[in-house]
């Protein structure tokens, strides 16, 4: 499945997620927007850690990698990115009904 996601958690940056998955798992996320990170090559490597991950974790999985190479987001959070994640399955799911 596929779907996306544009817009602003309040007091944040604009969110642009891309996500593709299959049985509740990632195939590929794309995250882009206004915010930033540093340093970037890290958030990238943290971005394609994604796919494997259960969709239902992604803000938690997506925190722990960011954690584990020292990326600092401004402007978004990893829970802005799992609740993206979750609009996304849920506005599809119900599509789908």
């Amino acid at each position: 499945m596929k779907g996306s996601y544009v817009g602003k958690a309040e007091g944040r940056k604009l969110l642009r997620l891309t996500l593709e998955w299959n049985g509740g798992v990632v195939m590929r996320a794309d995250i882009r927007g206004d915010f930033f990170a540093h340093p970037e090559e890290g958030f990238d490597e943290a971005e394609s850690a994604l796919i494997g991950a259960p969709v239902a974790d992604l803000g938690r999985t997506f925190a722990s990698e960011l954690a584990s190479r020292g990326v600092v987001l401004f402007g978004l959070t990893p829970d802005d990115v799992g609740e993206a994640a979750a609009a996304i399955v849920a506005r599809i799911e119900a599509e789908e009904r």
